[in-house]
C-alpha cells in the first residue's frame, strides 16, 4: 500500500483558490452586464426626454442622473448630452463595482435620439 501523505492537502490548497477566482471572475462578469444595462437604460431614456418637443439639454441631464440614481449606478462623470438640429446624442460614463481583484472598468454607452417636431394642425 503506498502513503500519499499530504497529498489531499496539497491538491485543496491549490485548487480552492482556483475555483474561487473563477467564481469572483463570473460575478465580476455579471455585475458588468448589469452596469452596462444600467448605462443603457440612462442614455436611452434621457435621450428621449431631450429630444421631446419640450426636452432640451436640462431635462435630458436630470433624466440620466435620475434614472441612475434609481437604478443604483455610480457615475464615472457627468452625463453629456448634445443637441444638434436633427438629433440629440446622450453619452453615460458609469463605474464598475469591483468584485474580483485587477478588475476596474468603466462603460459608456451613446444614445442617439431624432428630435420631436411639432408641426400644426395649420401646417399640415
Amino acid at each position: 500500500m503506498k502513503f500519499d501523505n499530504g497529498e489531499t492537502t496539497t491538491q485543496v490548497l491549490l485548487g480552492v483558490p482556483v475555483v474561487f477566482s473563477l467564481l469572483l471572475m463570473a460575478i465580476q462578469g455579471a455585475v458588468f452586464f448589469h452596469t452596462a444595462n444600467i448605462a443603457s437604460v440612462a442614455a436611452a431614456q434621457s435621450a428621449a426626454a431631450g429630444a421631446a418637443v419640450d426636452g432640451g439639454m436640462l431635462p435630458a441631464l436630470d433624466k440620466a442622473a435620475r434614472t441612475i440614481a434609481e437604478l443604483s449606478g455610480q457615475s464615472y462623470s457627468l452625463p453629456q448630452a448634445v443637441i444638434t438640429t436633427d438629433e440629440v446624442v446622450v453619452t453615460v460614463r458609469l463605474r464598475v463595482p469591483q468584485v474580483a481583484p485587477f478588475f476596474s472598468f468603466t462603460v459608456t454607452r451613446v444614445a442617439h435620439e431624432p428630435l420631436e417636431r411639432y408641426i400644426s394642425e395649420m401646417d399640415r
